[in-house]
């Protein structure tokens, strides 16, 4: 209330309305509101607006899929070059809240408080996950009544009365809506609960958040959790938990994932697991090193560590040694700006104790002072067991031909199968009445570049790629040569499909742009893009990628191998890949751990190791 300034009456005003009452729970809510609203904030002006009037229109169109990429340019531009937080106000919820707003927030939750799904908690766990009028930085409005009027339907029947019941109804409601979880953000506003429960598509923030609100509304108890960084790439991710009535907590994701069943799709990829509270935790390293020198994630007292309580995540006690200086160690995960603290300890007699971090991830010491991370011995993986693994650099060294910088995703895994069958085809008809066929995918090709002979010395004007029956285009780059030629055969490029409406610019232009990256999509099968040369030629050889990630080697960009020493990142030296998908170093140190960086283009890469039959393993 002292922070309140001219508010302190309306926040006065609510204590002082439960005091009255004699209700000493709503009261002890009411303190528990305003208590830790210190921290409590949102964003306001113009660009906040016309970002909140963007976003709503996009969700008033229903569409299969976004090109978020697009749709953030098109904001950035209709926006005067601002993304969103540029000259914005924030405005703190203990300077603007009113009394009858907290009012109506405590009296909505209690109603909710005694549904079936929910008897089993107590005052304090409904504080947590029931109680809450706000879930990020959105500016507060009253959601309560119109969330509940939607979602409140769906659970007053006989076959719910546990809160799994109630969630997984609720959820299946929200999955139902067909959102689409997107992996970019147009801005980096939190969304209004209005817009929420109108959008179509968004971040996994988003649909956690969703579901929060969802759920809170009509009393099943939930809240959001964080990944500051995923063990095994990059970014973090946020979902969502729900409290069982055996007080344990089950992860799931608003919009996707039913309760217990998310996480597992990533249970070897997951360092440490923080719940997002509305109160401030005690044991939070913000509370526990106030005063310290700590990291930016840590500084938040409004994480609780929960990461021993994901049944998902296979976990380890480890002990490290700290010879520097300062009261905390931490414990990091790899990311090509540098390596992110995802946990912590606190350091006696030389060493630091890092209880329930996720096993099957490369981590690094460090600690931290100056405002920066400062490294500490060897990285090392720690194993399913538990032992711990060094990557000490050994005098022993070997030559080796690299081909990636980053592993294959599994979501291309599908691809190569959809693309057998299609052809690649030359003609002297533009329409290709009479076209004669050089080659035809008959097996799943590489994530890489292919080249394939012909034997036709038939000199033609038109070349094409004509896609199989079982994809919608799907290929990345497509390159004609004649016998002596050293460049690819250029020309005026047309073709025959339907554009696509999840990728409406991905016409038949990006088979010949010269971008491995850019991909040739269609509505349709047996689509196919050409070009039209200003003769006939004859053909001898065709090179082409299907549609991929672009972390393959590139013939002239510069890379630098680097290996993990103590404490550092050392080079192996700079060079010009002279091919695509291969670029050779000497001198590799046995039993390493190695991070390929690409100067010249992307932001894909991660560390791996090689191991004793010269297989790389990424991590």
């Amino acid at each position: 209330i002292d922070m309140a300034g001219n508010n302190w009456e309306e926040l006065f005003g609510v204590m002082q309305h439960y005091r009255e009452s004699g209700d000493t729970a709503k009261l002890r809510a009411a303190e528990f509101i305003i208590g830790n609203m210190k921290d409590k904030h949102y964003y306001e002006g113009e660009t906040v607006d016309r970002y909140h009037e963007f976003m709503d229109s996009l969700f008033a169109i229903k569409q299969d899929a976004y090109d978020i990429g697009s749709l953030a340019k098109q904001f950035l531009e209709s926006n005067g070059g601002k993304s969103g937080m540029e000259g914005v106000e924030v405005r703190r919820d203990v300077e603007t809240l009113r009394k009858n707003e907290i009012i109506d927030n405590i009296e909505h939750a209690f109603k909710v408080w005694q549904a079936p799904w929910n008897k089993t908690l107590d005052l304090d766990e409904f504080c947590e996950f029931i109680l809450p009028y706000r879930t990020g930085t959105e500016k507060p409005e009253e959601w309560r009544k119109r969330y509940a009027e939607e979602f409140g339907r769906i659970l007053f029947k006989d076959s719910v009365y546990t809160s799994a019941d109630a969630c997984m109804a609720v959820n299946a409601y929200l999955i139902d809506k067909g959102i689409k979880i997107i992996p970019g953000a147009i801005s980096s506003i939190d969304l209004m609960p209005c817009s929420l429960l109108r959008m179509n598509f968004g971040k996994c923030n988003d649909c956690a958040r969703l579901a929060v609100y969802a759920m809170r509304s009509v009393g099943v108890p939930v809240s959001m959790c964080s990944i500051p960084h995923w063990g095994t790439k990059g970014n973090g991710h946020t979902f969502n938990v729900l409290r069982g009535e055996d007080g344990r907590l089950y992860d799931f994701l608003g919009t996707e994932a039913q309760p217990g069943h998310h996480l597992e799709m990533f249970h070897d990829s997951v360092p440490k697991v923080y719940m997002m509270t509305y109160g401030k935790q005690k044991a939070s390293l913000a509370v526990v090193g106030k005063g310290e020198d700590i990291p930016r994630f840590f500084k938040n007292p409004y994480l609780m560590d929960i990461t021993e309580k994901m049944e998902a995540i296979n976990t380890a006690n480890v002990t490290i040694p700290f010879t520097a200086s300062g009261r905390f160690g931490y414990l990091c995960v790899f990311d090509i700006n540098g390596w992110v603290p995802v946990a912590w300890g606190e350091v006696k007699n030389g060493s630091a104790v890092f209880n329930n971090v996720g096993t099957g991830v490369v981590y690094q010491a460090a600690t931290f002072a100056d405002d920066k991370l400062q490294c500490h011995g060897f990285p090392f993986l720690v194993e399913s067991n538990g032992f711990i693994r060094y990557f000490k650099p050994q005098k022993n060294t070997f030559a080796y031909i690299l081909e990636r910088k980053n592993p294959e995703s599994n979501s291309w895994e599908g691809v190569p199968k959809q693309v057998i069958g299609g052809v690649f085809q030359g003609a002297n008809q533009k329409d290709f009445r009479d076209a004669i066929t050089y080659y035809k995918i008959e097996n799943e090709p590489p994530l890489k570049y292919v080249t394939v002979k012909t034997d036709s010395g038939h000199p033609v004007k038109y070349l094409r790629y004509l896609s199989s029956a079982n994809t919608y285009g799907n290929m990345g780059e497509v390159e004609f040569y004649t016998q002596n030629g050293a460049f690819p055969l250029q020309g005026k490029v047309y073709g025959n499909f339907r554009p696509s409406k999840y990728f409406p610019t991905n016409g038949a232009e990006k088979l010949f742009d010269g971008d491995p990256l850019t991909f040739f999509h269609t509505s349709d099968s047996l689509c196919w893009g050409a070009i039209e040369l200003e003769r006939p030629v004859s053909i001898s050889r065709i090179r082409f990628i299907i549609r991929n990630d672009d972390n393959g080697i590139r013939k002239g960009h510069e890379y630098v191998l680097f290996y993990a020493s103590d404490s550092c990142w050392k080079s192996l030296g700079r060079k010009t890949a002279v091919a695509d998908d291969e670029i050779r170093y000497e001198n590799l140190p046995k039993n390493a751990l190695f991070w390929l960086r690409d100067y010249t283009k992307g932001h894909e890469e991660r560390i791996f190791e090689i191991n004793s039959p010269g297989t790389v393993v990424w991590h």
